[in-house]
């Protein structure tokens, strides 16, 4: 079986099954609002350090609004017991993960859609094409690693607390990197280019490394 196709496939069948149920995207951004209001009466903002407080609440509510997202990437085919009949198939491993990830990363990008207007509102930061790219970057590596990890605990019964546990210190390389872009990026010192240049090259490690190891992830 062609693997774009089978990657393709399983994107539009996760997107399809958000768009009908409407479970995480709504709740992830009424997540995001809040977390966005309470760092925003939480700090005494004004225009002096609103650059400073903001880079720190983007990824705060980016990193756990994207392990709720990846943690029910696989919920569906646990639930229904699916996942060992899709790898019963012709179709690859390798291209069953790209297509959830794919859908992990739409998610999560229309998230996004709502947090970084929502941030240049509650704290009068500037919405640049540089922000918007350097938080698209860091989210297609964390997407990567985020559904592996997923993948990883699907079966596992503590896999709320080990999600986590695993993602978190692997993200923290696109934290660092995607904070500093984002610094940058709002006027605050910072190497832009060299921030964007780290970021390109942990997305395409993680994502070589992703992709090779889930052959071996989903057969378990």
């Amino acid at each position: 079986m062609n693997p774009v196709r089978v990657a393709f496939a399983v994107f539009r069948k996760d997107v399809r099954s958000e768009w009908r149920t409407r479970e995480i995207v709504p709740a992830l951004a009424q997540f995001i609002v809040l977390a966005l209001l309470i760092g925003n009466f939480g700090f005494v903002i004004d225009r002096t350090n609103a650059a400073n407080i903001a880079p720190g609440i983007l990824w705060l509510a980016l990193v756990f609004a994207g392990l709720v997202a990846f943690g029910r990437t696989f919920a569906a085919e646990r639930e229904q017991a699916s996942l060992d009949a899709m790898l019963m198939t012709p179709a690859s491993p390798v291209a069953i993960f790209a297509g959830k990830a794919l859908a992990a990363t739409a998610l999560l990008i229309v998230c996004e859609a709502v947090l970084l207007p929502a941030l240049a509102i509650f704290f009068g930061t500037p919405l640049s094409a540089d922000v918007v790219f350097a938080v698209l970057l860091a989210t297609i590596g964390m997407a990567a690693l985020g559904v592996m990890f997923a993948a990883i605990v699907a079966r596992v019964r503590a896999r709320e607390l080990m999600l986590p546990l695993l993602t978190l210190p692997l993200w923290i390389p696109f934290v660092i990197a995607g904070g500093t872009a984002v610094q940058s990026a709002m006027g605050l010192p910072g190497n832009y280019q060299e921030a964007i240049g780290l970021l390109i090259d942990f997305d395409i490690l993680f994502v070589v490394l992703t992709s090779l190891a889930a052959r071996f992830v989903l057969d378990e």
